[in-house]
């Protein structure tokens, strides 16, 4: 065996080998999703480790959500799944310094993007999808705060499908809950908060995505985000407001 010794590092190294073996034949299609994977023991024999170093390689690949571990049954490959990122960043968000404020900048930074890319690229059928969202909003202006959260998030899902970007997508899927606490958190500042305004910004984002104008869109969307940034230093100058969740 390429086990020479049973120290901590070389255990490791063997463990990256063999995590790293699985994830190459996933990614050259080799391994498909539903595919089962050989048992631990042919593994072992086959990369010529022990079944402990398999053992622990493949729950790194479960912690990573690219195979499913199941009593009894065969390891098999999961499709792609955004669940370590979006429970890294659920975590993140809440506990480092300026959560809500550097969430509402990556969203900028990833949001201008989407939207300019949505204008360039979105399908009819898309564009009624988002156009379907701000009508919900529309209708709760002065309405459930529920759905008007419901409204604002189904809107920038769909803007990030318009896209044309699987990876777009993904990322987007991932931060879902960060989106839904920083729309929260801003939602709940009544004091602070025009409805009306924020309705008219979102419509800005669909009248530039129907006129397939990129530069348009990704101004709107620059616009819309600024506009959070004295809501945000509010929040920062009172943390009670978050007290408000």
């Amino acid at each position: 065996m390429l086990e020479t010794s049973t120290t901590t590092n070389d255990k490791q190294r063997l463990t990256e080998t063999v995590t790293q073996f699985i994830i190459d034949r996933v990614s050259q299609k080799v391994f498909r999703p539903g595919d089962s994977l050989p048992s631990e023991a042919d593994l072992a024999r086959q990369l010529n480790v022990s079944k402990p170093v398999v053992r622990e390689a493949l729950g790194r690949l479960a912690a990573l959500g690219i195979v499913q571990i199941q009593q009894g049954k065969p390891t098999t490959i999961q499709g792609l799944t955004v669940a370590p990122l979006d429970q890294f960043l659920r975590l993140a968000v809440r506990t480092i310094d300026n959560g809500l404020r550097e969430a509402i900048e990556l969203r900028r930074a990833v949001e201008t993007e989407i939207a300019a890319l949505a204008a360039e690229r979105a399908t009819p059928l898309q564009i009624e999808q988002v156009e379907i969202a701000l009508d919900k909003m529309k209708r709760n202006i002065d309405g459930s705060l529920e759905q008007w959260l419901q409204a604002d998030f189904a809107f920038h899902v769909a803007l990030a499908r318009c896209s044309d970007n699987t990876l777009f997508e993904h990322f987007m899927e991932a931060l879902g809950d960060t989106i839904r606490f920083t729309q929260r958190a801003l939602g709940l500042q009544r004091d602070l908060r025009d409805p009306a305004a924020t309705f008219a910004r979102h419509e800005a984002i669909v009248d530039a995505l129907k006129a397939k104008d990129p530069t348009a869109a990704r101004a709107a969307m620059i616009t819309h985000f600024a506009f959070t940034d004295a809501v945000v230093a509010e929040i920062a100058r009172d943390h009670r407001r978050l007290d408000r969740f």
